[in-house]
């Protein structure tokens, strides 16, 4: 469904509470083409439906989304994740990271210091990468603005490899938080990343909130040199 113009989504959902910030950082190089495109296409606009069924995460959730390939684009800024746009993301082009990985920090900077302004407190943010395949450029710059950036509590950087990634650029972005997808069915990675945003919903910002468990067809890898 389209959103009209009169349907502009609000800033902010329940101001007074706590909230967070997710940006999905999207491979849609033309590797990804066929199954794996269309089955995250599917993933995330079942997660969006999945999300909002829960009232405390749907109004404490911002959801943001950028694609990359051989450039990259911000296909949603953040919104309240009732607000989040269907998704029908086209497979195309090279694979080209740094580039939308710094617009990705920027970007949860951003709605950091956004929060703050409207007296909202932040939980820490979280980006999650998935890709299936080794960036053409140099990613060593942008490893550490990750680094600095998690050391300062300001984002958790995840990642999750999809059949023909390369786990060691995984590794070097997320240290050890990098997932690993067997197959192409995205349904298990998005409800763990449902059942964690709930786990922070349910968290106070600076409380480490509990960890999900992986089920289904997403594992931990652990192929690290």
């Amino acid at each position: 469904m389209e959103q009209r113009n009169f349907e502009r989504p609000p800033e902010i959902i329940a101001a007074s509470e706590p909230h967070m910030a997710l940006v999905f950082l999207l491979d849609t190089s033309g590797s990804m083409a066929n199954g794996p495109i269309e089955a995250l296409n599917a993933g995330l606009n079942r997660f969006k439906a999945e999300v909002c069924e829960n009232k405390k995460t749907k109004e404490i959730l911002d959801v943001a989304i950028i694609e990359f390939n051989s450039n990259y684009t911000v296909v949603q800024e953040f919104v309240p994740v009732e607000y989040m746009e269907p998704v029908n993301l086209v497979a195309t082009g090279m694979t080209y990271m740094s580039p939308a990985i710094d617009k990705a920090l920027e970007m949860v900077n951003d709605r950091s210091r956004f929060y703050r302004r409207a007296g909202t407190e932040p939980y820490k943010p979280w980006i999650i990468l998935i890709s299936d395949g080794a960036p053409m450029d140099d990613i060593s710059a942008v490893t550490g603005k990750i680094k600095q950036m998690e050391e300062d509590g300001k984002v958790s950087f995840r990642s999750l490899g999809v059949e023909g990634y390369d786990p060691n650029v995984l590794h070097q972005l997320c240290g050890p938080k990098v997932m690993k997808l067997l197959g192409t069915d995205f349904s298990s990675f998005f409800d763990w990343v449902n059942k964690s945003m709930r786990s922070v919903s349910q968290s106070s910002p600076g409380e480490k909130p509990t960890p999900e468990k992986l089920t289904g067809n997403v594992v931990v890898d652990t192929d690290w040199d």
